[in-house]
């Protein structure tokens, strides 16, 4: 005896099949639903115009790249601020200890202070060479030269200024002159700073900005290594000063190094205002953040109550399904050996 299978039971397995895919496909979109919170059908989502949800992105990427600016703006302001703490420190102590009165017939703290203040140039020429993440912050835009040159050298150039000059008035001049001259004179600022005077702008948000303009060069700087240059001569075997001169020089040379230490707790201040301007801005891009977020989230967020059920219905669906499809398998074969 033969069987055919009728065009009804072909028609109502294609269905079956249908369904199976159909249930499988949304089953698959609401298990990512809801491991990601993130609604599939972003059109739908937005209702068709993505105009919206395309701007809150937009500034969630710019206020990303202002946090980012602000941090390393930060991060180079403070690692400036602990070197010139350090350095205002060190030119207070020697200047004090300079100007304190050394009598022209006490070599030896002559010869104590003038050793101090080579030390201390030594030192004041390090921490000047500050570098944050690979960027040198005294040298203007020229950020991956070091602005100072070698102690040393420096040093060795101040005794060639000085030659054959013997009065300590006269010698002083000469050295304020050498760190004085503006670039392109010959002076201190061709020879020995490695950077340039240009600014160095950041910005902290859309409608804020941060300019650094503090350079080497700043006078506060040129009066602390030229206090402590001419402290440094003071006892120098090259330099002819007499002996009961060199108090004198060692004297001027403390004047002019506490006044480039007062100088530079002016830039220090300056230097904290910026800080408190950056702390604000990345205050309020930090809110605005927040804001922006929630906006987005808002938009592309999917329910997780609405997503459950969901998921849960289609499941049971499906279930229904394969159960179905299963009794209607065994009546098929049970008509098919009938």
């Amino acid at each position: 005896m033969t069987h055919s299978i009728s065009i009804g039971d072909l028609s109502r397995a294609a269905l079956l099949r249908q369904a199976n895919v159909q249930l499988k496909s949304r089953l698959l979109v609401l298990t990512q639903e809801s491991a990601s919170g993130v609604k599939s059908d972003m059109a739908q989502a937005v209702g068709g115009n993505f105009g919206h949800l395309a701007q809150v992105e937009a500034r969630l990427t710019a206020l990303a790249a202002y946090r980012e600016t602000a941090a390393a703006a930060q991060a180079e302001l403070a690692g400036l601020q602990a070197a010139l703490e350090t350095i205002g420190k060190i030119g207070s102590e020697i200047g004090n200890g300079m100007s304190s009165g050394v009598s022209a017939t006490d070599e030896t703290s002559i010869s104590i202070r003038s050793r101090q203040a080579r030390d201390d140039l030594n030192a004041v020429i390090g921490l000047m060479n500050v570098e944050i993440g690979g960027r040198f912050l005294l040298s203007g835009s020229a950020v991956e030269t070091p602005p100072m040159g070698d102690a040393a050298g420096i040093l060795a150039d101040a005794r060639a200024q000085v030659a054959g000059l013997t009065d300590p008035s006269a010698i002083a001049a000469a050295i304020s002159g050498w760190f004085d001259a503006a670039p392109g004179l010959g002076g201190f600022a061709d020879t020995w700073f490695g950077g340039n005077t240009d600014t160095r702008t950041v910005a902290t948000s859309s409608q804020a900005a941060v300019t650094q303009t503090l350079t080497g060069l700043d006078p506060s700087f040129r009066d602390i290594l030229k206090g402590l240059v001419l402290g440094a001569l003071a006892d120098d075997p090259a330099v002819a000063v007499a002996r009961e001169d060199k108090a004198a020089l060692v004297a001027q040379a403390g004047a002019t190094t506490l006044a480039g230490a007062r100088a530079l707790t002016m830039r220090r201040a300056e230097i904290g205002m910026q800080e408190e301007a950056i702390a604000r801005d990345a205050a309020r891009n930090a809110a605005e953040t927040t804001a922006m977020s929630i906006a987005r989230t808002r938009i592309v967020e999917a329910d997780p109550y609405e997503t459950a059920s969901a998921l849960t219905q289609t499941e049971t669906s499906l279930q229904n399904l394969y159960a179905l499809t299963a009794r209607l398998s065994r009546l098929s074969l049970t008509d098919y050996l009938g």
